[in-house]
């Protein structure tokens, strides 16, 4: 199945609706949002201009739609790690660290391997100024967890103040797609 990626666009924003009130998907992001159209333009229109904000200033953050063959089935955004405040803070990770956000928002493309797959590619496509990309799933959530190891991720921290796991990826020119 041939995977491409779009850069987010205004047209777009209808899929993002539709995807963050799938059950699979609002079970791991924003719960406690009730989306509607406007709070999609909200939070995403900034995004398809390549930037958001944090602390009032801009910031850069790539957003895409990933396609499988011609159909939308999911969005992935990439930005710098460091760039965006957690609730803990990323210590004794590399300098040169990338992070990334990714759901498969159409149903029937679930448990499928296109996941790892799209991640990989991205990946491939995308990150390659940084020297390593992180992850942070919660560590009930199986099945990413579970995909982010197929792309070539390592479990290097659990946060059960949060809940999250912290895994990295190793950047490089041979990782297989």
């Amino acid at each position: 199945m041939r995977i491409t990626f779009k850069p987010l666009a205004e047209t777009d924003l209808m899929f993002l609706l539709k995807w963050l009130e799938e059950p699979h998907v609002k079970a791991w992001w924003d719960q406690e949002i009730q989306w509607t159209y406007n709070l999609i333009e909200e939070k995403y229109g900034s995004y398809i201009k390549g930037y958001k904000f944090e602390n009032g200033i801009k910031k850069p953050i790539s957003a895409y739609i990933i396609f499988a063959e011609q159909n939308p089935i999911g969005y992935i955004q990439f930005y710098n790690a460091y760039d965006f405040a957690r609730s803990i803070p990323l210590t004794g990770l590399p300098s040169s660290l990338a992070a990334f956000d990714v759901f498969i928002g159409e149903k029937q493309f679930l448990k499928k391997g296109i996941g790892s797959k799209a991640i990989n590619q991205f990946l491939k496509e995308h990150a390659n100024s940084y020297t390593h990309v992180f992850a942070d799933p919660e560590s009930s959530n199986s099945t990413a967890i579970k995909a982010y190891q197929k792309a070539g991720f390592k479990i290097v921290n659990q946060q059960p103040a949060t809940g999250e796991l912290w895994m990295i990826r190793k950047q490089n020119s041979t990782q297989k797609l």
